[in-house]
């Protein structure tokens, strides 16, 4: 008798974008690795309008909006604090409802791995020590699964042309909003990508500034311009940095738009002559493993970058 091969149903939920897709890029090398069928389960994402994953990519991978298997937090082990009854308590019901409805599920379907089991496996050293060539397998994974919808294709196509965008073009990201805040990652001043820029204009004239923090393209675009650089950027982006629990509470319509406001900068990123990316945490590497390492700019400035 054939043994079913087993699987791993890898849950999206309310974190960064580029977090969330980096990280179930990495759950695909894992399961490829291991022979064992990747499923996406979307009903906890916070880019969910209506089905999940194809409210704005190809529905390459099985997925699913499943109950019984879904989870909050993949990222987590542990129970919480007992505390957290007075203090928290709907972070505390959620986990034991979650735990409970997770472990019925696995229950019935024992060849199954949720997300949480996986999550550590597949970051760890021993995992990524096996692979010969993790950007190349990491590149290709995420290539694989964001191959936009014909509805997302149309909306980045339309605002690359209300932009006039080139087709040579620098492009710079800049990241601000809750990670500086939170002190996640630090702040680096403008000065920084002002000097990339101007050392790569045998290259282009042209710049496409991507950022979360509209007030930082006003202040790149006088600069730039006076040293004859013509400065492009995405006119829909007017918050002063993102923040994670404030795009949570709004509603379907406008986290949808900004999802796509968020894919229209990576593609932009993505097609670049020359891209510069000042990287402080895993997924800042989004963009990179998409294409050729060629004409690509990385400055390390802490951590560990394995990509």
């Amino acid at each position: 008798m054939e043994m079913k091969k087993k699987r791993i149903v890898y849950s999206l939920t309310g974190r960064g974008l580029f977090s969330e897709l980096s990280n179930l890029a990495l759950a695909l090398v894992y399961a490829d690795y291991n022979q064992e069928e990747l499923t996406v389960n979307t009903r906890n994402w916070n880019a969910r309008v209506e089905k999940g994953w194809s409210d704005y990519f190809e529905s390459v991978l099985p997925d699913c909006n499943g109950v019984m298997c879904s989870q909050y937090i993949v990222y987590k082990k542990g129970k919480p604090w007992w505390g957290n009854i007075y203090y928290n308590p709907s972070a505390f019901f959620r986990y034991y409802i979650f735990y409970i409805m997770n472990r019925i599920y696995l229950l019935f379907h024992p060849e199954t791995e949720l997300g949480n089991e996986v999550f550590l496996k597949m970051r760890s050293e021993d995992f990524l020590e096996k692979l010969e060539d993790i950007r190349n397998d990491y590149g290709s994974a995420l290539r694989k699964i964001l191959k936009f919808n014909e509805k997302t294709t149309g909306y980045i196509e339309k605002r690359k042309s209300e932009m006039n965008l080139p087709v040579d073009y620098i492009a710079v990201h800049i990241r601000r909003g809750d990670k500086i805040v939170s002190r996640e990652m630090k702040e680096l001043g403008l000065s920084l990508y002002i000097d990339a820029v101007k050392g790569k204009k045998h290259i282009s004239r042209n710049v496409f500034i991507a950022t979360d923090d509209g007030s930082v393209t006003d202040k790149l675009k006088s600069v730039l311009v006076a040293e004859g650089f013509n400065v492009y950027w995405n006119t829909a982006v007017t918050q002063t940095g993102f923040d994670e629990s404030l795009f949570n509470t709004k509603d379907k319509k406008s986290r949808y738009i900004d999802t796509l406001n968020m894919l229209l900068d990576m593609d932009i990123l993505i097609h670049s002559s020359f891209l510069s990316v000042l990287i402080l945490r895993m997924s800042a590497g989004l963009c990179l493993c998409m294409s050729d390492s060629k004409n690509r700019s990385v400055w390390m400035t802490n951590g560990n970058f394995r990509l």
